[in-house]
This record gives C-alpha cells, structure tokens and sequence, in this order.
C-alpha cells in the first residue's frame, strides 16, 4: 500500500480506549502511504472506553484532524451504558452512503449520499432530526431506521393539523425504508407513514413489522397514512407469523401483487 495514491475509507470500530483522532490517523496509517494525495474518509469509533479524566470533545477532535491539513467535521457523545462515541468524516462528503447517523447529528450538505443509516440504542429521534436529515440529504433513496426509543414528542392529530405545512417533511427521492426488526419502536413507523407529519411521493420498497404496520394504518383503514402507502410495489415483514391479507389490506395497497409482500 506503499504507492498508493487514492484513498476511500469508511470503518466502524468498537471496543478501543480511544477515539480515531487525525493524530492517530496520521501515525499509524498515513505514514505509511508517502504518495497519497486524495484520502477521503468516514470514521465511526464506539463504544470506547474513557479512561482518561479527560474526555475529547467534537472540537478537540476536529482540530486533530484540521492540523494534519484535513477538513473534517465531527460528533462526540458520551453515555454510562455505550462509552464513548465519535464520527469523524472529511469534507466535502463524496460517498454514496453513511452509517451511522445519531440523534446528535447537527446538519450539513451531502449531496452525494444516496444511502443512511440512522442507529441510536439510547435517545429517540424526534420529527426535528428527520427534518435535518431530509434537508441535508435531499436526493436520499434508501434509509434504514434503528431506534428503540420512544419518541418524546407525541405529534397527536390535533396538533399536527394545527399547524403551518411547512412542518411536513418531504423526502422527494425515498424509494426504500426500512425499520430494523425488533430495533425499531413503532412511533417512527408512523413518524413516516403519516402523511400529516411525513410526504413519500416516491416509496416503492418498504421493511417493516407486520403489527406495526396494522396498528399505524388501523387495520389498513386509515386515510392519513394511505398516501404514503399508495405506491408500495414490494413489502418485506420483519416477521412472517399472522399476515393476513385481507380485502382492505389489498385496496391499501393498489400497487402490490403478491409475489412481493413477504
């Protein structure tokens, strides 16, 4: 790897006493590749082990990198049950996909980014991060959703329909969303499959639990999430126990034929 001139890495870490810092980086990686010129990375260390009294933060981390020459940016995030957390990911961000978002993503622009995986084990996401989200990836096509927090913030029917339409989030590009099995709480089925809180002109693929997806459109009766729902042309279920296709569950889903809902 001596020659090597172009570098693409993403990587997730887990179980260090350490953070990935540009130092580290640069010592122990960098070093060893003298003739590179383009390093474009996303970098994800959890479940890290802070000894130190001293706990690194975002900032202290960033300026690791912006002193070796790289422009970065970069969460840090400390808990008592996962350690600590640190995503560092040079700018301009040019992959496909990133993995993986928290609730403690602050923004930005990825124009490049068709593929993201949201993952948080210890903090919900609310409607405002799902907001930031659709704002910083807008040509987002396939999103993955794993979080077994309850929201805190109960969007009931009467509050959404007072309020201005630009509190609906639009996701223009969303082809597929998936809801990790058994890691996903059912809020954020509806956080997306209401239409009062989320538009999907464009979802075709849908990963999901099957009661879940009963309770969110009541029974496959509820207008308020059958936009969304219009254009499903495959639906896989986390679990396969208890599908029944009824009569509403097939005028729910116009588009869906058999062979593809599993």
């Amino acid at each position: 790897m001596s020659n090597l001139e172009k570098l693409t890495l993403s990587i997730r870490v887990r179980g260090r006493n350490s953070f990935i810092d540009g130092i580290y980086l640069h010592n122990y990686v960098l070093t060893q590749m003298p003739h590179l010129h383009t390093f474009t990375f996303n970098i994800v260390t959890d479940f890290v082990r802070i000894n130190q009294q001293f706990k690194p933060s975002s900032d202290d981390i960033r300026r690791t990198f912006i002193e070796k020459g790289y422009h970065v940016d970069c969460s840090v995030e400390y808990n008592d049950l996962k350690g600590g957390r640190c995503h560092v990911y040079s700018l301009p961000f040019n992959m496909k996909g990133i993995r993986y978002i928290t609730h403690s993503f602050s923004g930005g622009m990825f124009m490049n980014v068709r593929v993201l995986h949201m993952c948080d084990l210890t903090h919900p996401f609310e409607h405002d991060l799902f907001a930031r989200i659709s704002h910083s990836f807008p040509l987002l096509s396939n999103l993955t959703v794993t979080n077994i927090m309850p929201q805190n913030e109960n969007r009931s029917q009467e509050l959404v329909e007072s309020e201005e339409a630009s509190s609906i989030i639009e996701y223009s590009h969303l082809v597929e969303l998936s809801f990790s099995c058994a890691s996903a709480h059912i809020d954020y089925v509806e956080e997306f499959l209401c239409s009062l809180n989320t538009r999907l002109p464009c979802l075709s693929k849908l990963h999901v639990e099957y009661e879940h997806l009963v309770t969110v459109t009541k029974n496959f009766t509820r207008n308020t999430t059958r936009m969304n729902c219009a254009k499903l042309t495959h639906i896989n279920f986390r679990r396969k126990r208890g599908i029944v296709r009824s009569k509403d569950f097939d005028l729910y889903f116009p588009l869906l034929s058999y062979n593809n809902c599993k």
